[in-house]
């Protein structure tokens, strides 16, 4: 998708998921100024959004997308200029499953005049259940554990809220944790201020046995909220593709990136991959992945 000025001339336009440890203003801005249009979705409940945010379910991920998307060109025809309707899309740490989920939907027409140009997430959890999950419980683990503990209690009261995992917090969470954890995710507190210091070290200290247990070997309803998440990457993409990922990755395990391009190849795709390496922490892949994006973007013109 590209908006034209009124000379009629066009440029690319660029997608930006958000991930939770970012606000996608300042990404869209940087691809606005090398003459994108930089459109950077809020998901349901975040920013001005009513009710809780439905962390890690793609399908939400996605729609809000292609609701951004149709927002901002009815904004753009609004001042006179229109969209090219080739997308652009990338996105970092839950925006790289959000940008997959995208991709898919825009390529299978879920909107009439949008449609998919190329895809570039970075370092993104597209595989909860055989790569992030086990990542964060394994004692061997390369993931910080509170960082763990973090994504994995966020999960937790998302998916009691959307698929009733529980009937009780104690039955997910440990003392005194069931006692205040789901509040601390009422889309109202700060993560690193009013979140991060409330909750323990690792996640035997957080989960109880029997759910890190029904974590590692999900059923029932835990496994429809894993699968709500999962996918992203179980399909064939007819445009460029290029994963952006650091082995070094101390938040999102590595292994979601490869099997996202173990999936991809499954299907006949045929992504590119850059590996930053293990020198890269999680967010220095965001730091990297933005104008390497950018980059990839503009070399496909």
């Amino acid at each position: 998708m590209k908006p034209t000025d009124r000379s009629g001339r066009g440029r690319h336009a660029k997608l930006v998921g958000a991930g939770i440890a970012l606000t996608a203003v300042p990404a869209a801005i940087y691809y606005a100024a090398a003459g994108y249009a930089g459109v950077g979705p809020d998901y349901l409940g975040l920013g001005l959004g009513p009710g809780p945010h439905p962390y890690m379910h793609a399908g939400s991920e996605a729609s809000a997308s292609l609701d951004m998307l149709r927002a901002a060109r009815s904004v753009a025809a609004a001042h006179g200029s229109r969209f090219d309707r080739r997308v652009m899309v990338t996105g970092f740490s839950q925006g790289g499953a959000a940008a997959m989920a995208l991709g898919r939907e825009l390529q299978r027409g879920a909107d009439p005049y949008l449609r998919l140009g190329a895809l570039a997430p970075v370092s993104g959890p597209y595989d909860l259940r055989h790569a992030q999950i086990p990542a964060s419980l394994t004692s061997r683990t390369t993931l910080a554990p509170k960082a763990s503990v973090f994504y994995l209690a966020y999960i937790t009261v998302s998916w009691g809220r959307l698929y009733d995992l529980y009937d009780s917090p104690s039955k997910v969470f440990e003392s005194p944790y069931d006692k205040f954890v789901e509040g601390l995710f009422d889309g109202t507190k700060d993560q690193d201020t009013q979140i991060m210091p409330q909750l323990p070290n690792t996640p035997i200290e957080l989960l109880t046995p029997r759910y890190r247990r029904w974590l590692l070997h999900p059923s029932g309803p835990l496994l429809r909220a894993i699968r709500s998440s999962d996918g992203t990457c179980d399909w064939r993409p007819r445009v460029p593709v290029r994963l952006f990922a650091g082995s070094g990755d101390e938040q999102v395990a590595h292994t979601n990136t490869l099997s996202c391009m173990q999936a991809l190849r499954a299907h006949g795709a045929e992504p590119q991959f850059v590996d930053y390496g293990p020198g890269t922490a999680h967010m220095d892949s965001l730091t990297r992945g933005v104008p390497d994006t950018l980059n990839w973007f503009q070399s496909l013109k």
